[in-house]
């Protein structure tokens, strides 16, 4: 191979590359120590971790997987329902209780895939960061919002606003399934 085709080729993955880092979005982190994984399944080899509020540059999102771009080992996964446009509230979830770790929220919630509205039995309903009542609110939704069901237990919801990209808990009872 010539040395002007090397350069040529040299050039053209660098291209390449950076096209590929600047079509991704910024999200943060919202769960604490989640694994990065080489693949998009529970069942891929973790690579590294990231934490909550660290920023992930996210290529595309499918399949409650986000494919992320991940330093030298090119595309890494993480779950999608930890992540999200907005950072994080520097408050942490109250450490007496059974919500003190993000892997403890999650621990008993299923994977689902449904849409729900907001039906609050006020004015509106409060999203929080975490699946707690004393988790910080993070945003308010009012009658009608519709939102996507990625993860319940017995009395909250993992919803995403598909409008924002933001991930956060509503308590169940406060959705009508559509």
């Amino acid at each position: 191979m010539t040395k002007k085709l090397a350069t040529m080729l040299l050039a053209a993955v660098l291209l390449v590359s950076v096209c590929a880092v600047a079509s991704a979005t910024r999200y943060y982190v919202t769960g604490n120590n989640v694994r990065v994984r080489i693949g998009p399944g529970t069942d891929e080899e973790i690579i590294g971790h990231v934490t909550r509020g660290d920023t992930v540059e996210v290529e595309s999102i499918s399949g409650g997987w986000a494919m992320i771009v991940w330093g030298s080992y090119g595309d890494g996964y993480i779950s999608s329902k930890y992540i999200s446009r907005n950072k994080p509230g520097s408050a942490q979830p109250n450490n007496n209780s059974s919500a003190a770790t993000s892997t403890a929220i999650y621990s008993d919630f299923q994977n689902t895939n449904y849409y729900v509205i907001v039906n609050p039995q006020n004015t509106y309903v409060n999203m929080r960061w975490e699946a707690s009542k004393s988790s910080p609110v993070r945003r308010i939704y009012y009658y009608g919002a519709q939102l996507r069901v990625i993860a319940e237990n017995n009395t909250w919801c993992q919803v995403i606003d598909e409008s924002t990209g933001e991930v956060g808990f509503i308590m169940k009872i406060l959705l009508l399934r559509i």
